[in-house]
């Protein structure tokens, strides 16, 4: 019979594996000697970007994350670690938040993570938190297509009324 600790590892491990199976990224984070208020506000901001914070034993972690095949995960453990599961498609959302929570509290150690199956490390992240957001991207994306045709629909709008104001000379001409 398995003892009760072992039972709630257990338990806690496979937790661990099926947020990070339905993750499209996870951020490992120190947050040792952060405030508990601190900590909690970019929890609720982090939870608004699509994202939640799970706390655990590292050794915790390193067995999840190693038997999903994630073996680089004992360099991103060390100290009081968090994992932010990002569920969300925009990923970079919550890196953002992360990285500007960071900037205004320096005990908050970004060590790096995994989008989707690859590792990235905090530079990277910092990097992913300067691009723009989804929505501006499509935005961006969008407007690049329509630019060529809304040229092109004003041109052949040029064509068409050049011709009726030749017809409309020709017209004038023969009255």
């Amino acid at each position: 019979m398995k003892s009760l600790g072992l039972v709630v590892r257990e338990q806690i491990v496979g937790e661990i594996k099926e947020k990070a199976d339905g993750a499209n990224a996870c951020f490992f984070i120190n947050f040792n000697k952060v405030k508990a208020s601190s900590l909690s506000a970019v929890r609720n901001d982090l939870r608004k970007a699509g994202a939640r914070v799970f706390v655990a034993k590292n050794s915790l972690f390193e067995k999840a994350f190693n038997d999903l095949g994630f073996d680089e995960t004992a360099t991103l453990l060390g100290k009081e670690t968090g994992v932010i599961f990002v569920r969300d498609e925009d990923v970079v959302g919550a890196c953002k938040t992360l990285v500007d929570f960071a900037k205004e509290n320096e005990r908050l150690e970004i060590k790096g993570g995994f989008l989707k199956s690859k590792k990235v490390d905090s530079k990277e992240m910092t990097a992913l938190a300067k691009l723009p957001s989804k929505e501006v991207l499509l935005a961006q994306a969008l407007g690049g297509i329509a630019s060529p045709l809304t040229g092109f629909m004003a041109a052949m709008n040029q064509v068409i009324l050049k011709f009726v104001w030749t017809v409309e000379e020709i017209k004038k001409k023969k009255d």
